[in-house]
């Protein structure tokens, strides 16, 4: 079009002096809709000097209007920030069962969902639009085009690469049609992008180079120029570094503000990676520059290696406490749930839109789901009912596994295994503490001593602990009821102890295992007898002689055992797995 402004405006008098006329303002709404391809900013103030007279025209040219509104803001990148016009605007297309301007009403609401960050909303509306495009054998390329891209595009930043390439070429195929080249570079970077996010290198490449021979096809400098410089960040991660630089230094030539954070820090990660840190540094510093949190956090954290590297432990750590400030900024802003569930509710949508193509079928078999739904009601209700009871052991279960592992945590913390690794760490403390004198690094040599201290205060505890246990366990052979237990099988005498027996047995093992009795009691409830048996068991008394203590078989003391077993753990195990249980606690 050689003269856009003339036919701007032409188009704002004659539209100001049709409305009365139905089809003349539909025609003359179809012309600025061309306009809006070519001069979008000039049709936007155009149609915003028409929402007072628009109130007088017919419903069908309101909503045209109004859909041209939307397409404006977006084709000039003014940000959606409601949803209530476009979601009018849809409804009345779909009472209409306009085919024509439904599937892009269609569009403009996922573009709209997608500015207010609603992702699984945006790709609902989209695959709507691509449902009822197939649905009526529409054959827009250019809105389908358009449609495939943004699905891309949302999928790509929400890392959901498996539905990623099949989008990206179905866009590729579109612009392939239209033969629209500067489209198909795009699309062509984007396939490539999708492979390099999912380690598939060679395929990355070959995406990207082919996008770089077609924007030199096309002659498109600053295309080619944009692709260099991103090209060049992958290349740098395979350790191509000559041609990195080289497409850099081209890239470098027609480059915007927006386009100068990415090349900062490709430029810093080259200079990094072939060791040269000063000017890897300097690039680094003007990614600074940047807005972007992201970069900062990046940028930060390569400086506090350089100055590591260079010998500057203070100044790095003064860089890693800022690079730590802008990472947890940007694990505020990151929201992975919504991620997670993006892909969920797409499939649902999808699912709930094959349900729908099911209904013209359900009165056939209206008898069938009449059964199938009482049966489910049966089903569900005694589903239900299992499932409670199921969430309930498994409930007790965790809470017992938890518990189980807090002691065995604890248990560790004062065992031999645990002596063992304190003493191998203090030996490697060691030589690291010769390393830090011999290289005169004061501050390390701190650390170092630190971390020993503590490991052989550690130590010391432990050992006080284990010699307190065993010259508690001598106290406790000692006392009456141990000597009146072994006397008693030793004699074949009546070995039934009394209650103050017992009483003074659970004292004389609780000095000797002070956590012993709560532990058990924390783990489960416990008869009398179960009760009596674990004490026995932890004092290593003979199982013969444990029969005859608490009056039952040899066989019944098994059984026993077991029962505790399952108890404690919450699965099934031998009578020996419940001794090593108890005697471990």
């Amino acid at each position: 079009m050689k003269h856009p402004a003339c036919y701007i405006i032409l188009f704002v008098v004659v539209l100001l002096a049709s409305c009365g006329a139905d089809r003349d303002s539909v025609r003359l709404l179809q012309q600025a809709d061309s306009l809006l391809n070519v001069r979008p900013d000039s049709m936007k103030a155009v149609l915003g000097t028409w929402v007072d007279s628009i109130g007088h025209c017919p419903e069908r040219v309101r909503m045209y209007y109004n859909l041209l509104r939307v397409k404006a803001d977006d084709k000039a990148y003014v940000t959606h920030t409601s949803d209530s016009l476009i979601l009018s605007i849809v409804r009345y297309y779909r009472e209409q069962r306009d085919k024509t301007h439904l599937p892009e009403a269609l569009y403009y609401a996922g573009r709209t969902y997608s500015d207010l960050k609603d992702a699984p909303r945006a790709l609902e509306y989209y695959q709507r639009a691509i449902d009822v495009m197939e649905h009526e054998e529409l054959t827009d390329y250019n809105l389908l085009s358009r449609i495939y891209s943004q699905m891309g595009t949302l999928f790509f930043y929400q890392e959901l690469y498996d539905e990623l390439p099949d989008v990206l070429r179905k866009a590729y195929q579109c612009d392939l049609i239209l033969k629209d080249s500067a489209n198909l570079v795009f699309d062509l970077r984007d396939i490539g992008r999708s492979f390099a996010a999912v380690e598939r290198q060679d395929s990355a490449d070959w995406y990207y180079r082919r996008a770089i021979a077609m924007a030199q096809q096309i002659k498109n400098d600053v295309l080619r120029n944009m692709l260099y410089r991103e090209f060049a960040g992958f290349c740098i991660k395979l350790g191509k570094y000559a041609e990195a630089y080289e497409m850099l230094q081209i890239g470098r030539t027609t480059i915007d503000s927006l386009g100068l954070p990415p090349f900062y820090a490709n430029m810093a990660r080259y200079y990094y990676c072939t060791n040269r840190l000063d000017s890897a540094a300097y690039y680094y510093e003007k990614e600074l520059a940047s807005n972007s949190l992201l970069h900062k956090a990046g940028a930060y954290e390569s400086l506090a290696n350089i100055a590591h590297r260079q010998g500057n432990d203070a100044k790095a750590w003064s860089l890693l406490q800022q690079h730590v400030l802008y990472k947890d900024s940007l694990q505020n802003i990151i929201r992975t749930e919504t991620m997670n569930k993006i892909d969920a509710l797409y499939n649902y949508k999808k699912y709930e839109q094959e349900n729908k193509e099911l209904k013209s079928k359900e009165l056939q078999r209206k008898f069938l789901l009449f059964l199938s739904l009482s049966l489910t009601l049966i089903v569900l209700l005694l589903g239900g009912v299992l499932w409670q009871k199921y969430k309930r052991k498994e409930q007790e279960m965790l809470l017992r596994q938890e518990k189980l592992k807090r002691m065995q945590r604890e248990q560790y913390q004062f065992s031999q295994s645990q002596l063992a690794a304190n003493k191998k760490k203090i030996e490697e403390l060691v030589t690291q503490l010769y390393d830090a004198k011999k290289s005169n690094n004061l501050l390390q040599q701190n650390l170092l001593q630190a971390q020993k201290d503590l490991l052989e205060k550690e130590n010391l505890q432990i050992k006080a602990a284990q010699t307190f246990r065993e010259s508690s366990l001598m106290s406790l052979q000692q006392t009456n009821v141990w000597k009146k237990l072994h006397r008693l099988g030793e004699e074949n005498e009546a070995t039934k102890l009394t209650e103050v027996d017992w009483e003074e047995l659970t004292k004389a093992i609780h000095v000797v295992y002070p956590q012993f009795v709560q532990r058990l009691n924390e783990l489960c409830s416990l008869s009398p007898t179960e009760f009596q048996v674990c004490l026995l068991i932890k004092l290593d008394i003979p199982l013969v002689r444990i029969a005859d203590i608490v009056c039952r078989s040899k066989q019944g003391i098994s059984s026993l055992r077991e029962r505790l077993y399952k108890k404690f753990v919450g699965k099934k195990g031998r009578p020996k797995d419940c001794d090593d249980f108890i005697r471990n606690l």
